[in-house]
């Protein structure tokens, strides 16, 4: 899974400028659209903090360990998965865990040099994608399916542009299939009754309030299971927005990254993978898969 292409360092000041005003927008946003009324912001602040030091902490160790840096949180959860993550996380949780670790894996196989390590890096990303079967997560199972396909996809390409276009499109292709499949009933689609409730419910409460949503942590029922609808019904069409924004952000970043191209794209797509399955479950709702995602980021666009 090595690969000589390396991509020169680049500067990426104005990048981490933007994501910082993005930061600060989300979170000011996140206040303004609380203001006045009973809403509980301090979930989505909480929110934005957990990614936030995940990607601080991927920074660091990635500029430090630009290898190892990968493995080692890789590694952790191909052990607690299968040991700890039922009674601690959801099934969800647990296969999104699994996604963030395959991009890492495979990333860190095509930052590795040698040939020991990177098929090492390889088996890693194959026993992950494995146990996301055990997780009984239709959807978690094909998040990481779709990761390792990403990552083996892009061993000989070159260009990033189209490749991040590409999967910011299945992203919003996902949210919007969320959207259809919420206002016509499905059609037959697996999906279950009660979810369809919630992404509806989330519907109408944007078409009641477009532009500040019912609030922060005021949505009726608690959790839209679909990280877009939940903004929109919350914090209104801004929020969707600044969402779509943050994912854009983070693709941009990647696409700066130093690290070789199939290694920034494994991370992209690992990445792209958990916003699919945020469109259709409540698992940004969890802290440990918010920290993975900002680390995972954060190891992916570190300059050693």
């Amino acid at each position: 899974m090595s690969d000589d292409t390396a991509v020169p360092s680049r500067d990426g000041a104005r990048c981490d400028m933007v994501g910082l005003l993005l930061l600060a927008a989300c979170a000011a946003w996140t206040v303004l659209s609380a203001e006045g009324r009973q809403a509980r912001p301090e979930g989505v602040l909480l929110g934005l903090l957990a990614v936030t030091t995940g990607y601080a902490m991927g920074r660091i160790a990635g500029a430090s360990l630009p290898v190892t840096g990968l493995l080692a949180p890789a590694v952790g959860v191909a052990v607690f998965v299968p040991a700890f993550g039922r009674p601690v996380l959801g099934e969800d949780a647990q296969a999104a865990l699994l996604a963030l670790s395959v991009g890492a894996a495979c990333c860190a196989g095509y930052s590795a040099t040698g040939r020991v390590l990177p098929r090492a890096c390889g088996a890693l990303a194959l026993v992950l994608a494995a146990e996301s079967l055990l997780t009984y997560s239709l959807v978690g199972a094909l998040a990481c399916g779709g990761t390792l396909l990403v990552a083996g996809s892009v061993h000989r390409t070159h260009g990033r542009a189209r490749a991040s276009a590409l999967l910011a499109i299945c992203a919003l292709a996902a949210v919007g299939t969320t959207v259809v499949l919420a206002r016509t009933g499905a059609g037959g689609a697996p999906v279950p009754a009660d979810r369809l409730t919630l992404w509806r419910e989330a519907l109408t409460d944007l078409g009641e309030q477009p532009l500040r949503g019912v609030g922060p942590g005021d949505f009726g029922s608690g959790n839209a299971s679909s990280a877009a609808l939940q903004a929109a019904a919350e914090q209104g069409w801004p929020g969707v927005a600044l969402l779509g924004c943050a994912f854009a952000w983070t693709l941009w970043a990647l696409a700066r990254s130093p690290r070789p191209t199939p290694a920034a794209l494994s991370a992209a797509g690992a990445l792209t993978s958990l916003a699919v399955l945020a469109s259709v479950t409540p698992v940004l709702g969890a802290p440990a898969v918010a920290v993975g995602a900002g680390l995972l980021l954060g190891l992916g666009a570190a300059r050693p």
